[in-house]
């Protein structure tokens, strides 16, 4: 924790049997948090995303960048367009 992540930028990955993928800072800030119980239950990334299977906590470094993100439905939606 304390780490800074940038924007855009590798701050992790996800190991699957057949790859590893990175994993993409979506706003600049400071690692506040990380979600330990991923190491004994990694499948919770898939199974529960939006709750047990978070990642990390970031205190970001321009709250207004906030505003700009997308949530769940309008990602979905996005990826459909694409």
């Amino acid at each position: 924790m304390g780490e800074s992540v940038s924007a855009g930028e590798p701050c992790g990955e996800v190991e699957s049997t057949k790859s590893v993928s990175d994993i993409y800072a979506p706003v600049s800030g400071t690692v506040a948090a990380r979600n330990e119980a991923l190491v004994a239950a990694p499948e919770l990334v898939n199974s529960d995303p939006y709750g047990d299977g978070w990642l990390v906590e970031v205190t970001v470094a321009e709250p207004g960048v906030l505003d700009d993100l997308l949530d769940a439905a309008q990602y979905t939606e996005h990826v459909k367009e694409q």
